[in-house]
This record gives structure tokens, C-alpha cells and sequence, in this order.
């Protein structure tokens, strides 16, 4: 009795342990789905705002008396704008409560300004042309102070180059045509003039010998012309000179002229109609410029190399904007708008091609119109009244298209696939496709996988199907354990120590791939002439006896490596590749990847498929063997095809391992973002492109959000990738799993 309630007891006891366990799997694998769940909406959640249209929302409408407005300009806060007008006034105009103030810009009350544009090169810094011929340059200054807590904002245009003036005796100031550079350590200013033997254009250099910067013995160059200058732009870092030549009533040319300290060299010129021009407007940078027409069409045109010189070429059209009238350009990046007389507002960006957003706004005659420098807000001046509008354009520069497809960016011959996330130069437009980090993932895991998939599947099935037992007890773990090996190690080795081998001895290692799979099949048909006796007392320890002509083989091949370069690769390798071939080599390339990643994929892969090997039943094999197969029949029509559905997933499991390696790839390549199948060239992968960026990287911006895009990309190639496993290891189960 007392035996019985034991029993009692201890079921009793067993089942609630059952209960309890179950209840605990359950919650651990709800658990972990919520978790992968939560991180796939988290990424999905900060790479939203990429891809949210931009919009322009009205804002206030201020009421201004403004006459002969020669040039505005907003601060960089977009607080107050600066209004240059003809009557020798600046006046700063509070954005938020409307009130303003004028100053005098000129010491002789008579003197009229006749023009007046920004500095290249630098923001809130002006050039002011007066009717005596005249030009003088200013800086806008907004310092900040608090009084009793309340935050001001001293509002001043102050003189620059201590206020010097170059002075053009006798100019018609009606035809004056001028630009002027500077970045801080070099003026230019490049003007028409007129003289007895025609027109040029003068170039007037000032460097930064004098750190005060008076207007005192430049050096200065001329260049003649052969029609009347309607327009010039100083083009990137001053290096380039366009002009806009011709007849006001006719065709003219832009031409293109080299900047250097001798003067100017033409570079190319470009066919313009000017009866049907609106605008000419460089973008950010100023290595393109916007081409406008009254119909509407819309055209982006930059400098390219071509051959030894230069020369504009249309590289972009855009979708048409009715009656265009101005062309308003963002100060720091590639998007500009388009404004009509009729009061049709269109938001571009250049790089994507893509109109961003359209608003209808009152029609008015424009005074003028101008973006802040942070590209927040945009303001317009017409019929006597400011008005405001609020632009939220956080992210113009990616779309579909330019994360995927090919794009003509400036300086390029020809679209391409880029990534290029920063430069040295903020002028140059961020490059951000992710086509070649797609491109060297599935690189870096398709040679990564050629290297271990034959290794790994064959250690396995050698394992558990031909190897001692004794053997095989000490070798699996011994495997196994490899699998511990940090990958920041093998990167380490590959990046300092395999990747220079490999260099220094690349026609031997070419050769291992000639001289070793004959070798081994010599010594396959060797073994076979062994005598009955050694041949079985042999089996299941074929490995320890063939490691040592394995071994020879490679130093053979080693040793025939120069022999083999001199023959047939005129004494070296790299050249011949790269001259013959067409092959490019880089120290670090997907060779060494592949070996090194290959190393530390090859346990993942070694361990399913030798499991699912070796749980092949035994009645099965047994079977076989009696009705007269012999072990390698019974090996390739039995084991395998029951193992398959585990030796496809240990594959595919491995797959997932190459795809989403971090260290090696990191350590082992050059990280280029290059299309190239080349085994000798290097790549950038999702993961790796995420561990070096990120830390770097500006929270919220666009190359932020988009390293999170990446990452849930790769999130998706690894799902799918399982996925797959799973659909096809289930149809290989139940093809093969009733054998």
C-alpha cells in the first residue's frame, strides 16, 4: 500500500514538473519571438522617417514695404532676415514678430547700389556694387546676449577687408557683370570690362599673405571675349569660372573656364537659348547648375571630365514646373525649388530626380525668395508682403531609386552603384546606395561557402559514416570547439598575417588548387592497391595516414609555385593579372575572406551535417549492407538521401552565419563598396558597413536612419534564407524521411 502511494506520489510530482516545463518552453519561445519581433519593429520604426514626403506648410505673412529689392538673405537660425535694397540700406527684418530696422551701407548719401549677391564660398558675406563702380563686401553678424534672462539678437552688417573698395573709374555699372570667392584664405573676384578692342573678363586674385585682407596689389589675368557677358558663377572651391555668353535676344553659350594663378583657361562651352531661359542657378557646391524655362522644362547640368578637359553635360531632367519664373537653391544640400508667377511652388532634389512636394500660393510678382541656411524654412517677398512658409525636408536625398537603382552623381561619368556616406569636402553629394553592400554580403558569404560547404559536408559524412569510433570521439569535439574561436581572432590572423602570405606567395597558393586534387586522387587509387589485410586493419583511421601526403602535397605545390609563375605568369603573378587578365589585386580581398570566414563557418555546418549523418537509423544502413551494397552504395543511395533534409539545413544555417559576419569581413577586407566578382578584390557588407559607421554617425540623419535600414535588410536576407531552409529541409523530409 505504502508502495502505491508512492508511485502515487511520484506521478503526481512528475506531471506538474511536465506542466511546469512546458509551460515554461512555451513562455521562453513566445518569449524569444516577442524579442525578435520587438527588434525588426524597432529598426523598421527609426528607417520610417526616411522614406515620409517632405511638406510646405504656410506660415506667417508679415506686411513689408520693401522697394528695389536688390538681395536677401536669412540667418542661420532663421530668425531675421537681410534685406539689401538700391537706396543704400540694409534692413533686418525680425521673422517672428515683424518688426525691422535699416542702416546706411555707403558713407556718400548719393550713392546707389546697383547689385548685390553673396560671396562663394562662405555664407552671410556679401559683395555690393554702388553706381561710382565701387565694390564692397560685407559680413551679416547675429551675436547673441541675454539681458535680465531674455535672449537678443544685435542684428549688424559689418564692413569686411576693412572696408576697402575696388574701384572701377568711368564703369557703366549698367552692363557690369561680376562674381567674387572666398573660403577665407584667397578673394577672387572675376568681372566684365569693356576696353578699345573688344570685351573681357577680368580675374583678380587676392591671397592670404596680409591677414587683414586689404584690397591692395592682387594678381590679375584677362581673358578676351567674343560676345557680350550676360552672367558669371565662380564654380567648386574657385577652381572653375561659368559664364553665361551671348545676346540677350538670341543664343548664347555657358562656357567654362579653368581657374588657376595664371588666369583662366576655357574648358568647354555649352549651346543655350536664352530667348527661352528663366533661370541659371548652381546648386550647393556649385559643381551643377539648374537650367529653367518659361515652359516649364527643367534640367540639371554638370561638370565632367572628359578626356584631359572639362565640360558641362546634361545629367538629369526633372518633372516639368509651369512657368517657371525662379530657381531657389538650398545652401547646403542639392535641393532647390521652383516658383511661377502664377504661384505654383515644387520642391527637387537633385540626386533622387524626384519632385518632393507641389503648393499652390498666392500669384505675386517676386521680389525675391530664398531658402535658410538650414533649408527649414523658406521665405518670399511680393507685393508688399513677407510670407513664411515652414519646409520639413529632413531626408531629400534617399528614395528607392537612389537606394537601389543606378545614379548619375556629379563628377561621374555615367550613373553607377556607390555608397560613399562622407567626404572630406561638404560640397560633395552623400552617395547612398545600397546595391554594392547587398552586392558584398552575398560576395563575401557565396566564397566564404565555396570554401567550407566541400570541407564541412564531407568532414561529416567521412565522420560519422567511415571513421572509427575512437576516432571520431576525440575529432567531433575537437571540431566543435573551433566553433568558441572568437572571430575577432581569425580576422585579426587573416588581416595581419594570412592576407600578406597569401601576397607573397600568390602563385603557390594558385598552384595548391592544381597540384592537390590530382594528388589526391593518386593517392586514392594508391590506397586501393594496398593488400586486403592493411586495407581493413586501415579502416576507419584513413585520416591520420593520408594527413602526412596531404601535407607534402601543399609544400610540393609551395615548392613548384615560382616555378609555375615564371612559366606561365612571366615571373609575376600580380602583374600578369592585372595586365593580361584585366584582374585587379588588393591585399585584402574576398580570397582571404573567403579562408578565413570559411574557417569560421565550417564547425556551424561540420556539426548539423555530421549529426544528421550519423542518426541515420541503423536497420537502415544495416539493410543496405545486406542485400550486397557495399559501403559507398549504401553511403550515396541510403545515408545521404536520409541525411539530406539535415545537411541542407546545416548549409543554409552556415549561409546565415557568412551573411551576417562582422569581424572578419572588417578585418580582412578594404571595405570598398565595389561591384566586382574579382576574388582578388575586396568588399563592403551590411554588417561590416554598420560597424564602422555607426559610431559616427549624426542621431536622426539620414545616414543614421539609413545604417538602420541595412541592418533590417540584412534582418530580412536572414529570415528569408531560413525561411527557405525550412520550406525545402520539410520537402526533403518527407521525401526522403519514409525510406
Amino acid at each position: 500500500m505504502a508502495g502505491l502511494q508512492t508511485a502515487g506520489a511520484i506521478s503526481v510530482r512528475r506531471g506538474l514538473v511536465d506542466r511546469g516545463a512546458s509551460v515554461a518552453v512555451t513562455i521562453g519561445g513566445f518569449g524569444v519571438i516577442s524579442a525578435i519581433l520587438l527588434l525588426f519593429a524597432y529598426l523598421v520604426w527609426v528607417t520610417i522617417p526616411l522614406f515620409l514626403p517632405a511638406s510646405i506648410t504656410p506660415g506667417k505673412t508679415l506686411p513689408m514695404a520693401a522697394q528695389d529689392v536688390l538681395f536677401a538673405d536669412v540667418n542661420d537660425t532663421a530668425e531675421w532676415l537681410l534685406v539689401l535694397d538700391a537706396k543704400r540700406r540694409a534692413m533686418f527684418v525680425d521673422l517672428a514678430t515683424g518688426t525691422s530696422w535699416s542702416a546706411g551701407i555707403a558713407d556718400n548719401p548719393n550713392e546707389q547700389m546697383v547689385a548685390a549677391q553673396p560671396l562663394s564660398g562662405s555664407l552671410q558675406r556679401y559683395a555690393i556694387l554702388d553706381s561710382q563702380g565701387a565694390l564692397r563686401f560685407y559680413q551679416a553678424r547675429y551675436p547673441v546676449s541675454f539681458v535680465d534672462g531674455d535672449r537678443r539678437i544685435d542684428a549688424r552688417l559689418a564692413p569686411l577687408f576693412e572696408g576697402d573698395a575696388l574701384l572701377s573709374p568711368g564703369l557703366d555699372v549698367g552692363g557690369f557683370v561680376f562674381d567674387a570667392y572666398f573660403d577665407g584664405d584667397r578673394l577672387l573676384i572675376a568681372n566684365s570690362v569693356a576696353t578699345d578692342s573688344g570685351r573681357e573678363i577680368s580675374l583678380r586674385r587676392y591671397s592670404d599673405a596680409d591677414p587683414d585682407f586689404s584690397l591692395e596689389q592682387p594678381t590679375q589675368s584677362s581673358i578676351a571675349l567674343d560676345k557680350p557677358l550676360l552672367r558669371l558663377l565662380f564654380g567648386p572651391q574657385g577652381r572653375w569660372l561659368y559664364g553665361l555668353v551671348g545676346e540677350r535676344s538670341d543664343a548664347a553659350e555657358l562656357v567654362v573656364w579653368s581657374v588657376s594663378r595664371t588666369g583662366l583657361t576655357e574648358q568647354s562651352r555649352l549651346a543655350v537659348s536664352v530667348s527661352t531661359l528663366t533661370s541659371i542657378t548652381p546648386l550647393a557646391g556649385r559643381q551643377s547648375v539648374i537650367v529653367a524655362s518659361p515652359g516649364g522644362e527643367l534640367a540639371q547640368y554638370s561638370l565632367l571630365r572628359s578626356g584631359s578637359r572639362f565640360q558641362m553635360r546634361k545629367i538629369r531632367e526633372f518633372a516639368p514646373a509651369p512657368e517657371t519664373n525662379i530657381v531657389i537653391a538650398e545652401s547646403r544640400r542639392k535641393s532647390f525649388a521652383t516658383l511661377s508667377a502664377s504661384g505654383e511652388l515644387s520642391l527637387y532634389h537633385a540626386t533622387s530626380g524626384q519632385r518632393l512636394e507641389q503648393l499652390q500660393i498666392p500669384a505675386g510678382v517676386w521680389q525675391f525668395a530664398a531658402f535658410s541656411p538650414r533649408a527649414d524654412r523658406l521665405v518670399l517677398l511680393a507685393n508688399s508682403q513677407l510670407r513664411l512658409l515652414d519646409v520639413a525636408n529632413p531626408h531629400p536625398e534617399v528614395s528607392l531609386r537612389t537606394l537601389w537603382q543606378r545614379v548619375w552623381y556629379e563628377g561621374y561619368d555615367e550613373p553607377v552603384f556607390t555608397w560613399q556616406s562622407s567626404s572630406a569636402d561638404n560640397d560633395i553629394e552623400p552617395k547612398f546606395s545600397l546595391t554594392p553592400l547587398l552586392f558584398g554580403t552575398l560576395k563575401a558569404a557565396a566564397y566564404a561557402l565555396l570554401f567550407a560547404v566541400p570541407i564541412a559536408v564531407m568532414a561529416a559524412i567521412y565522420t560519422a559514416f567511415f571513421m572509427a569510433p575512437a576516432l571520431r570521439s576525440v575529432v567531433k569535439p575537437g571540431i566543435e570547439l573551433l566553433a568558441a574561436l572568437p572571430t575577432v581572432i581569425l580576422g585579426f590572423l587573416a588581416g595581419l598575417w594570412l592576407a600578406p602570405l597569401i601576397e607573397r606567395n600568390l602563385s603557390a597558393v594558385l598552384s595548391i588548387a592544381v597540384v592537390l586534387p590530382p594528388g589526391v586522387l593518386l593517392l586514392g587509387a594508391l590506397w586501393r592497391l594496398l593488400p586486403t589485410r592493411l586495407y581493413r586493419l586501415a579502416r576507419g583511421w584513413h585520416v591520420l595516414i593520408l594527413m602526412l601526403p596531404i601535407v607534402l602535397l601543399v609544400v610540393v605545390a609551395f615548392a613548384v609555385g615560382p616555378v609555375l609563375e615564371i612559366q606561365f605568369f612571366g615571373g609575376n603573378s600580380k602583374v600578369w593579372l592585372r595586365e593580361v587578365a584585366g584582374l585587379d589585386y588588393d591585399q585584402r580581398n574576398a580570397l582571404v575572406v573567403g579562408l578565413a570566414m570559411g574557417l569560421a563557418v565550417i564547425p556551424t555546418i561540420f556539426t548539423i551535417a555530421e549529426d544528421a549523418v550519423y542518426q541515420v537509423p541503423d536497420h537502415l544502413r544495416s539493410g543496405a549492407l545486406a542485400l550486397g551494397a557495399n559501403h559507398w552504395q549504401t553511403l550515396t543511395r541510403v545515408v545521404i538521401l536520409t541525411a539530406s533534409p539535415g545537411i541542407f539545413s546545416a548549409i543554409m544555417v552556415g549561409m546565415g552565419r557568412a551573411v551576417g559576419e562582422t569581424m572578419i569581413v572588417l578585418m580582412a577586407t578594404g571595405n570598398t563598396p565595389i561591384m566586382e566578382l574579382n576574388i582578388f578584390e575586396g568588399m563592403r557588407t551590411f554588417a561590416a558597413n554598420i560597424a564602422v559607421e555607426l559610431p559616427e554617425s549624426e542621431i536622426n540623419s539620414s545616414h543614421f536612419r539609413l545604417l538602420f535600414l541595412t541592418a533590417a535588410v540584412l534582418f530580412v536576407i536572414t529570415f528569408a534564407f531560413n525561411t527557405i531552409a525550412e520550406l525545402v529541409r520539410a520537402r526533403l523530409r518527407t521525401k526522403y524521411g519514409n525510406l
